[in-house]
C-alpha cells in the first residue's frame, strides 16, 4: 500500500465515524513550553487539560511532527528520524477504550480494496499495562487477538504522564510480527525489532500528582479519576508504511527511498542500504541528506527561519548536518534546493503548505547553505588544527573554548564539532562547553529582571470556572453590561480590589478584544456600582478565557458586582483600520515579491502598525513607492470588508490564506476583500476600505536573516506624518530657493560641491604637512647610522600624518619615524614607521609607540614596520612623542 493511499484511508475511516478531520497543526505549537510540536496530541493539549472545550468531540489528523532529541542517531539506525507523520484519532470525553480498541483493530485487518490497512491479522499482537484487566478483555471480547499474543508491561513502556501533575493514565499497543528472520519469537516482551510497534492508544482515565517515580510514572502517583475520560493514539505514518510495503527500513518506503536515491545520484555516491557493522560511512551520510533535507522543508514551509537559538538553532543545525555531509560525500555544488524541491513534489499534494511556500523553502534553505559553506571553509581550518593538538595531548579531548568559539563566531552547531570530532577520535568536554555557553546566557540575562509578577495556569483555570466561559460581544458593540466573574491581584483570585489596586478581570460578556492575530488589547473602562478600572491590556492567557488586566482608579470592585464594559472607541476604530490595511498590504506585497513574503509576524496598534515578511534582499526606494501607491489605489475603490463565518476545511478549499503561528477552531473567520484578500482571521477590521483613509510607510529594514519588517502608518496618523514632512520639504525649498520638486537635485548638486571642497582641504592639508618634511629631516638625531626623527604636525588627521611618516621613514634610509597630533576631539594620534632593516633587527615599531601612548592613556597596535597609538590626552601628546623617540634611540643603540 503506498503511504498517499494510507493518509486516505485512515483519515476517511475515522470521517465515517464521526470525528472531525482536521488539517496537520503548524510545527510551532502554540504551547510556549515547547520548542516545537513533539506529538500528535499536542494540538489538543488544552482539551486534555480541561483548559478549553472543543468544539466537537472526536478528532482525527496526521499531524506533522518534528523530535531532535535524538538527531545523531538519525541515519545510523532504521528508526530514527528527526520529522514524522503522526496518524492520531482522540476522543474528548466521548468514546473510550472499547471502541479505540476495537476501531483500530478493525482499521488494521481490514483488506486494504475495502478502506483497511490490510494487515495480516494473524501477525498482530497487543500489550497493556500490567494491572490493566479491562484493555486485556477489551482485546479478546472486540478483536480477534488471542489470549497468547496479548503481553502485560509495566508503566515503563505502557503508562502515560505529561510528567508533572495533571492527567494520566495506561496505554495499550499494537505490534506487527515481522518474521523469524528479524529476530527471536516472544512477542514484543523479547524482541520489539522483530515485533514492531506501530499503534499507541492512550487512555487518559487517571489524575496524577507528579509525585510517582519519574522513571515509571505509574499508578503510585495516582490521585483520582477524571470527570472526562480521553483517548490519544498516535500511528507513525512512516513505520506503518515500511510494515505494509514490506521493505527493510523507513528509509526504504515509497515516499522516502527517492529522496536518499536523489542524495546518491547529487553526490555521485553508491547507497548500499546496510546498517548497523555493514554500514558505511557514505550511507549513514546519505540518509542525513535525504531525512534532513526533509524536515528542513517543513520547518521552513511552518514559518521556521534559521536563528542561534530556538527552534531556529534547531534547523540551522539540520541544515549544516546536511551541508557537512553533502561536503564528506565530495560534492562541493549547492544540494539544498534540489533536495527540498524535491520533498515539495512528494509531499506537496498532501501539504499544500509546502508549494504554497515553495520558493521560500528553497531560497531560505539555499542561502544558509551558501553561508554555511564559506563557513564551513574557515571553521573546519580551525576546528583541524584545534583536533590535531588534540591528539597530541593525553585523552585527546577537544578545548572547550575552541568549541565555543566555532559555536559562536562561526556558527558551528556543537553538535556537529562533536561528530567531526568523534570521526578521528578526539572528544568534547561538555562540561566545560556548557559552563562557555551558560556564562554567555547569563551575560545575556543581566540586562533584563525577572519581570511582572506571574500568574499560574491553575489561578486562570479556576478564573475560567467562574466565568463558566466568556461571551466576545465586540464585532456587534463596543459596550456591554455583564457581571464581574473573578478578580485576579496578587498572583492569586481575590473576591475585591480598591483604589490603586493592579487587576486581572474576567467578565462573563464583554466588547473587549483580546490581543491575538497581531492586532493588541483593546483599552477602555469597567465601572460597576462601586468602583471603575482603567483597563490597559486584553489578553487571552488561556483558550476561551479573555483576561482584562488594568488599575482600580476610584471606589472598589467585588466580584459577583453587576459591571459596564466600555472599549475606547477612538483607539478600537484607529486599530480596525490598522488591521484592514494589513490585510491589503500583505496580498499586494505577495503580488509583487511573491507568494514567499507570507505575513510572518505583525503588531497592529492605534495609527501604527508593523508587518513582517520573509525575503532575501532589501526593498527598493522604487518598490516602496509602487507599494505605497498600490495599497492606497485599493483603499480608494473603497471594496465593502466581508466577515463570514465557516468550518476551516471549507476556508481552506476556497483559498483562504491562514498565518504562521497561528491556531484556529473548527469554525473560523474568514475577512474577504475583494478577491485579491482572503484571510482567516478573527481580528475587527472596518466595514469598507475606504474607512482605512490612508496608508504610508515610515521604514523598511531586515529584522533577521531573510525577514524584512516594514513599519506603517494609517487614517490621520498617516496624514499627520506626511503634512509634517511636507512643510519640512517646504522650508527646505525656500532656504534653497528653489521649488520643492527641484530639492533633490540642488541637494545633490550642493553635496557634491561639498566633496570637492572637502577634497581640495584634504590635499591642501596633506601638502601643509609634506611641507614640513625637510625641517624634520634637518632636526633629526644621529643614532650611528641610524636617523630618528619625531615631532608633532599641527592639524594632520590620521592620513596625512601616515603618508608623511611613511614618506620620511623612506628618505632617511635606516631609523625610525614617530609623529604626533591632536586630534579636533582633544584625544592623541600617534605614529611609527621603522625601515625594514630595523625591524630585521628584532624592533617593533609598536614596541616603539607603546611607551608614549602611556602618557596619553591609550594602547599601540599594528604590524612590524607600521603602528599607530591613540590616546585620550591630546594635551600630552608632544610629551608623548619624546617619550616613543626616546624609547626608538634605546633600541637602535642596543
Amino acid at each position: 500500500m503506498q503511504t498517499a493511499q494510507i493518509r486516505s484511508s485512515f483519515l476517511e475511516f475515522f470521517r465515517a465515524r464521526d470525528h472531525r478531520v482536521l488539517p496537520s497543526a503548524s510545527l510551532i505549537p502554540q504551547d510556549p513550553t515547547l520548542l516545537l510540536t513533539v506529538a500528535g496530541m499536542v494540538p489538543f493539549k488544552p482539551y486534555f487539560l480541561g483548559e478549553a472545550t472543543p468544539e466537537h468531540p472526536r478528532a482525527a489528523t496526521i499531524q506533522k511532527v518534528a523530535r531532535t532529541n535524538d538527531i545523531e542517531n538519525v541515519g545510523r539506525t532504521t528508526r530514527h528520524l528527526t520529522f514524522f507523520e503522526m496518524l492520531g484519532n482522540f476522543s474528548f470525553g466521548d468514546y473510550f477504550k472499547a471502541e479505540a480498541i476495537r476501531w483500530a483493530y478493525e482499521l488494521s485487518v481490514t483488506p486494504a480494496s475495502e478502506g483497511g490497512l490490510g494487515f495480516d491479522p494473524e501477525r498482530l499482537w497487543a500489550t497493556v499495562y500490567e494491572s490493566d484487566d479491562e484493555a486485556e478483555q477489551l482485546w479478546l471480547s472486540e478483536t480477534d487477538i488471542p489470549a497468547a499474543r496479548i503481553q502485560r508491561r509495566d508503566a515503563k513502556d505502557n503508562f502515560w504522564s505529561t510528567g508533572g501533575p495533571g492527567p494520566c493514565g495506561p496505554c495499550t499497543e499494537i505490534f506487527y510480527d515481522r518474521g523469524p528472520e528479524h529476530g527471536a519469537e516472544g512477542g514484543p516482551v523479547v524482541d520489539e525489532t522483530r515485533y514492531t510497534e506501530y499503534w499507541n492508544l492512550v487512555f487518559m482515565q487517571y489524575e496524577t500528582d507528579g509525585r510517582g517515580n519519574p522513571e515509571l510514572k505509574g499508578s503510585d502517583s495516582i490521585v483520582g479519576t477524571l470527570p472526562k475520560q480521553n483517548v490519544d493514539t498516535g500511528s507513525g505514518l512512516e513505520r506503518v508504511a515500511m510494515l505494509l510495503q514490506d521493505v527493510p527500513t523507513l528509509f526504504d518506503t515509497d515516499e522516502f527511498r527517492p529522496l536518499v536515491d536523489l542524495a546518491s545520484e547529487l553526490t555521485s555516491t553508491p547507497y548500499t542500504g546496510q546498517f548497523g557493522e555493514g554500514a558505511t560511512p557514505s550511507d549513514v551520510w546519505l540518509r542525513v541528506i535525504a531525512e534532513h533535507a526533509r524536515a528542513t522543508a517543513f520547518l521552513i514551509g511552518d514559518g521556521v527561519l534559521p536563528a542561534n537559538e530556538g527552534r531556529g538553532y534547531v534547523l540551522r543545525r539540520l541544515l549544516r548536518r546536511v551541508v557537512n555531509s553533502a561536503r564528506k560525500l565530495g560534492l562541493d555544488d549547492p544540494i539544498m534546493p534540489t533536495m527540498t524541491g524535491a520533498v515539495i513534489d512528494t509531499y506537496g499534494d498532501h501539504y499544500p503548505d509546502l508549494k504554497a511556500q515553495a520558493t521560500l523553502i528553497t531560497k531560505v534553505a539555499q542561502a544558509e547553505e551558501d553561508t554555511f559553506a564559506a563557513t564551513l571553509r574557515s571553521g573546519l581550518s580551525m576546528l583541524d588544527s584545534a583536533i590535531e593538538t588534540a591528539k597530541a595531548t593525553e585523552g585527546s579531548a577537544l578545548d572547550a573554548q575552541t568549541a565555543f568559539t566555532l559555536h559562536d563566531t562561526y556558527g558551528f552547531p556543537v553538535d556537529l564539532t562533536i561528530e567531526i570530532a568523534a570521526e578521528q577520535g578526539v572528544t568534547l568536554d561538555r562540561d566545560a562547553f556548557a559552563e562557555h555557553m551558560d556564562a554567555q546566557r547569563a551575560r545575556a540575562r543581566a540586562a533584563t529582571k525577572a519581570g511582572r509578577e506571574g500568574v499560574s495556569t491553575d489561578v486562570y483555570k479556576q478564573a475560567a470556572s467562574a466565568a463558566g466561559g466568556v461571551e466576545f460581544t465586540g464585532y456587534e458593540r463596543e459596550s456591554d453590561t455583564s457581571a464581574v466573574a473573578a478578580l485576579i491581584a496578587g498572583g492569586g483570585l481575590v473576591d475585591r480590589a480598591q483604589e490603586g489596586d493592579e487587576v486581572q478581570v474576567v467578565l462573563r460578556r464583554t466588547p473587549f478584544y483580546a490581543e491575538g492575530g497581531g492586532q493588541l488589547g483593546d483599552h477602555g473602562v469597567i465601572t460597576t456600582p462601586t468602583g471603575r478600572i482603567q483597563v490597559t491590556d486584553t489578553t487571552t492567557p488561556a483558550e476561551g478565557l479573555i483576561v482584562h488586566t488594568g488599575t482600580v482608579v476610584a471606589g472598589e470592585v467585588a466580584t459577583g458586582e453587576d459591571a459596564e464594559a466600555e472599549i475606547d472607541h477612538d483607539r478600537r476604530t484607529s486599530i480596525r483600520r490598522g488591521h484592514t490595511a494589513t490585510h491589503i498590504l500583505h496580498a499586494t506585497i505577495r503580488e509583487m515579491l511573491g507568494d514567499h513574503a507570507a505575513q510572518a509576524g505583525s503588531a497592529i496598534d492605534a495609527g501604527h502598525f508593523r508587518f513582517d515578511f520573509p525575503h532575501f534582499e532589501a526593498i527598493s526606494s522604487d518598490q516602496l513607492a509602487e507599494l505605497e501607491g498600490l495599497v492606497n489605489d485599493r483603499i480608494a475603490d473603497n471594496p465593502e470588508v466581508q466577515t463570514r463565518l465557516m468550518s476551516q476545511e471549507e476556508a481552506r478549499s476556497t483559498g483562504a490564506t491562514a498565518l504562521f503561528g497561528e491556531k484556529y477552531g473548527d469554525t473560523v473567520r474568514v475577512v474577504t476583500i475583494e478577491e485579491y484578500s482572503k484571510e482567516l482571521c478573527g481580528g475587527t477590521h472596518v466595514h469598507s476600505a475606504g474607512e482605512v483613509g490612508l496608508f504610508t510607510v515610515l521604514d523598511e529594514g531586515s529584522i533577521a536573516n531573510n525577514v524584512r519588517r516594514i513599519q506603517a502608518l494609517t487614517g490621520p496618523e498617516a496624514f499627520g506624518h506626511l503634512s509634517k514632512e511636507r512643510l519640512i520639504a517646504q522650508s527646505v525649498a525656500r532656504i534653497l530657493k528653489v521649488p520643492s520638486e527641484d530639492v533633490p537635485a540642488r541637494v545633490e548638486e550642493l553635496m557634491a560641491r561639498v566633496r570637492d571642497v572637502e577634497k581640495q582641504l584634504a590635499r591642501a592639508r596633506e601638502e601643509a604637512v609634506l611641507a614640513q618634511a625637510d625641517q624634520l629631516l634637518a632636526d633629526a638625531e644621529a643614532v650611528g647610522d641610524a636617523r630618528v626623527v619625531s615631532g608633532v604636525i599641527a592639524g594632520a588627521d590620521h592620513d596625512a600624518l601616515r603618508t608623511l611618516a611613511l614618506d620620511l621613514r623612506n628618505r632617511i634610509g635606516r631609523g625610525a619615524v614617530v609623529l604626533g597630533t591632536m586630534k579636533a576631539d582633544g584625544k592623541a594620534q600617534l605614529l611609527a614607521a621603522l625601515s625594514a632593516d630595523v625591524v630585521e633587527a628584532g624592533t617593533q615599531a609598536a614596541d616603539v609607540l607603546r611607551p608614549g601612548a602611556t602618557v596619553v592613556g591609550g594602547g599601540a597596535g599594528g604590524t612590524g614596520d607600521d603602528a599607530q597609538a591613540g590616546g585620550k590626552d591630546g594635551s600630552k601628546v608632544a610629551e608623548a612623542v619624546q617619550v616613543a623617540a626616546a624609547e626608538a634611540r634605546s633600541r637602535l643603540q642596543a
